[in-house]
């Protein structure tokens, strides 16, 4: 033993009557102060402390470690990167934070580096978990945050962002190239996307799903997978089926106006069509090439034939009975009406329009269906049917139909009910549009 580690064993079993320790140095100037034996020269003896040494498992296996407790870890072969060890991943010197060892090996002797002063890279994946906390970047670079440099962009100078760009020119701009979809909004099933393609912009869905357009939380026009377009009904019936919502004009089905807001054409709800250029003709037609004009100059009555039914006794059950009419306006040159019949004398198309009221009310409270039927030559070609429940005391019935007819063709109209009944009103417009 060596005299001046005797003194230090005495010093230190002592160490109540002293403030401070030296070694190698007769005036420590802190608690511990180990001097070097050799601190110049060429000396080829050891100066400095010798840390503890101990492998990663030593260390993981320490408890009640003081903060600051010094070690030198030197292997990683034992233990694992867990718990108090968590950062000991390579050999070198590491301190206790009173949680873990923590790393103080810096083999470049450099400020550690950070997202905030220098670039790095990931190793492996990395989350943030922020509770209940927040993380928020400010700028003011037109490119101030950017993925890839252009697959998304955040313009802080403009308060915009680019998908595809780095110079978006709304708060939100997506670039694609030619023949791209850009947005898509969907639900896992149904898919709403933007186009750019061909010379022309498209939105629209690409699933087989309705696209409805709204306002004020409605929809207002839907256009199907079909190809079917709606105004006012979800489900079109025809490829443009305009629903009329009343009979003012601001209700009507359909307006057409010239260059000063002049109505040319309007379509009212009750089917009525309003031509303003032609208000004061009575009678319209078509030229050759299909163009509205004044039936009269063409000699084509377009309203031949105009009658209201004639009341009837009461018909047995399932009768077909042959409605008769009291005709008030007909053109002889279209069709000479005898008895319930009409026979052509002009060749063309007719249309045929029949208003029949019935009167059940003597089966009350008994019901049954109503047929209402027009024939040309005795082939059916449009009708009504209804049935009717118990109490049921009257029916109306609409029936239309077109059909072209040659000349000596007779069309007739039949009503018929599944009980007693009788005909007690009625009328019938019939309309030539010639051949």
């Amino acid at each position: 033993m060596t005299k001046r580690l005797l003194q230090l064993m005495v010093l230190m079993a002592f160490g109540k009557a002293y403030s401070q320790v030296g070694i190698n140095t007769a005036n420590p100037a802190s608690t511990l102060d180990i001097s070097a034996k050799n601190a110049t020269g060429t000396s080829t003896t050891v100066d400095g402390v010798l840390v503890t040494r101990v492998d990663r498992q030593r260390a993981q296996s320490m408890t009640g470690v003081p903060i600051s407790n010094l070690i030198y870890v030197n292997s990683v072969a034992t233990g694992s990167q867990t718990g108090t060890a968590v950062n000991i991943d390579s050999v070198g010197y590491y301190y206790y934070d009173g949680t873990a060892w923590v790393k103080l090996h810096n083999p470049t002797n450099s400020i550690a580096a950070n997202i905030y002063n220098a670039d790095g890279t990931l190793t492996g994946n990395r989350t943030v978990s922020q509770a209940g906390n927040t993380l928020a970047f400010t700028g003011t670079a037109t490119n101030a945050f950017s993925i890839d440099n252009n697959t998304l962009s955040v313009d802080a100078a403009n308060d915009r962002v680019g998908v595809g760009t780095t110079t978006p020119d709304t708060k939100l701009t997506v670039s694609t190239p030619d023949n791209s979809y850009g947005l898509n909004h969907t639900n896992g099933t149904i898919n709403l996307k933007t186009y750019i393609g061909g010379g022309a912009g498209y939105m629209g869905t690409t699933t087989s799903h309705n696209l409805n357009l709204m306002t004020n939380n409605a929809i207002k026009m839907t256009v199907t997978p079909t190809g079917t377009v709606g105004v006012n009904t979800s489900s079109p019936s025809a490829v443009l089926d305009i629903l009329s919502k009343g009979t003012t004009n601001a209700t009507k089905a359909l307006e057409v106006n010239d260059s000063t807001n002049k109505e040319l054409v309007g379509v009212q709800d009750d089917g009525s069509v309003r031509l303003e250029k032609y208000k004061n003709i009575g009678v319209l037609g078509t030229d050759t090439n299909g163009f509205l004009v004044d039936a009269g100059n063409l000699n084509i009555p377009a309203i031949a034939t105009i009658g209201f039914a004639n009341t009837s006794a009461n018909q047995a059950a399932q009768t077909s009975y042959n409605v008769t009419f009291t005709i008030n306006k007909n053109s002889a040159a279209n069709m000479t009406y005898n008895n319930g019949s009409f026979t052509i004398n002009k060749a063309g198309y007719y249309n045929f329009s029949t208003f029949i009221r019935y009167d059940i009310s003597m089966n009350s409270p008994t019901g049954g269906s109503a047929t209402t039927s027009l024939f040309k030559n005795n082939v059916l070609f449009s009708f009504n049917l209804s049935g009717h429940a118990d109490g049921t005391t009257g029916v109306g019935h609409n029936v239309a139909g077109t059909q072209f007819c040659n000349v000596g063709d007779v069309v007739t109209i039949t009503a018929s009910y599944s009980r007693i009944f009788r005909i007690i009103q009625g009328s019938i417009t019939i309309v030539y549009y010639g051949t």
